[in-house]
């Protein structure tokens, strides 16, 4: 939700100028906490993944949706224009796979000392009422910290660790853990759900790696063209039945969304020298560089790989969504996920659909790096599962 309010309000000030994104990152955080706590809360109303013929919101909370700044056009940069909630055929918000790479830098651990630092003592000087503001919506978003209206939130008295909450998630959708523990490195306690998708990354992979064999062949027009198209298809069909078997009814949705605006708070803060990078004396070109100071500053060190994750973030996001949302559905749409451009000849897309061969590129090159596993070498085949009867594609 946090990158898509940014190119929002970039766009309305015209256009997402390198200039105009920095007003809009800006304006985001120094925004009330309410006012992204409300638009998190329209967001998920408006996407109505229940589909029940009624949204989630009640009257109440529809009214209450209705007085946030973005909806009203009270944000303060010029043109103060009504910001509604972007549609199309998928959820207004990143799939939970970009929440689980940003984490992976262990940037929200290190902000958590940040945020204590500041609110217990001056040890890292006096914060400017810019980050003050940031403070402020940190620990609303991320902490739940005196939240006006918890409605939209992910945890209770019954899960009151966000993190933990977030770490279950993770674990049930992707089969996947965080790559470290607590931020004083003790395994992490969080519940562990019996179904899960512990197969995830070992499809997963097998599919990058038939991905790259595809992309090395896009230009190869003679003999020893080692494409192949159903494979492709046939594994991200199961990968999309995988994760489609764990979101029946909207499940994890609303976990989802709160992950992924946490974990978009996260990179914004990091995403160039903001008010509380300055404050912290952080100051660099590159996120990972900043987030590298800051965890000097607090004595936490960020993942050694951090630049990858940072790096394929969105691209992972981009494409799980893809499989998700069953773009592949036979052989013949298998080059949407390594053609750049639309062979000759082929029909329109759907509305929201486009080949995404650059992003899968850069996933490929990130994920080789941050886990250390070569895809573009085979050690073992993977058997590809039959999908059975699929589950209808994610709304």
């Amino acid at each position: 939700m946090i990158p898509q309010l940014v190119q929002q309000i970039a766009t309305a000030i015209g256009g997402p100028t390198p200039a105009n994104l920095q007003l809009a990152q800006a304006e985001v955080l120094t925004s009330d906490p309410l006012d992204l706590v409300l638009r998190m809360e329209q967001v998920w109303n408006d996407a109505d993944l229940w589909a029940q013929g009624q949204p989630p919101a009640g009257p109440a909370r529809t009214a209450l949706i209705g007085l946030n700044a973005f909806e009203t056009g009270q944000w303060t940069t010029p043109p103060n224009a009504p910001l509604p909630v972007p549609t199309g055929t998928q959820p207004a918000w990143d799939h939970l796979i970009y929440a689980y790479a940003i984490e992976n830098t262990r940037a929200p651990q290190i902000l958590a000392r940040v945020v204590r630092a500041f609110r217990s003592g001056e040890g890292l000087g006096v914060a400017s009422v810019a980050t003050q503001r940031w403070l402020d919506a940190t620990e609303a978003l991320l902490f739940g910290a005196t939240n006006p209206f918890a409605a939209w939130l992910s945890t209770s008295s019954v899960r009151p660790d966000a993190e933990a909450v977030r770490r279950n998630a993770y674990f049930r959708l992707l089969g996947m853990d965080l790559a470290h523990g607590t931020d004083t490195n003790t395994p992490y306690p969080y519940d562990k759900a019996e179904a899960s998708n512990r197969g995830f990354v070992t499809v997963f992979e097998e599919l990058l790696f038939e991905l790259w064999r595809a992309i090395e062949n896009v230009r190869n027009l003679v003999a020893g063209n080692t494409t192949d198209d159903d494979r492709i298809y046939r594994l991200a069909e199961q990968l999309g039945f995988m994760l489609r078997s764990r979101r029946i009814d909207a499940v994890l949705g609303r976990e989802e969304l709160a992950a992924t605006t946490a974990m978009g708070w996260v990179e914004l803060t990091v995403s160039s020298n903001t008010s509380v990078v300055r404050d912290l004396r952080a100051e660099a070109t590159s996120s990972v560089d900043r987030l590298r100071i800051i965890g000097e500053r607090v004595r936490l060190a960020p993942h050694s790989r951090a630049s990858s994750f940072f790096a394929m973030a969105a691209e992972l996001s981009l494409l799980l969504r893809a499989l998700e949302g069953g773009w592949v559905t036979g052989n013949g749409q298998s080059w949407l996920l390594y053609q750049t451009t639309p062979p000759p000849g082929m029909p329109p897309l759907p509305p929201g659909q486009r080949p995404l061969g650059a992003e899968v590129r850069r996933v490929i090159t990130e994920w080789a790096a941050a886990s250390g596993h070569d895809l573009k070498q085979r050690t073992v085949p993977v058997t590809v599962v039959p999908a059975g009867t699929p589950l209808p594609a994610r709304r």
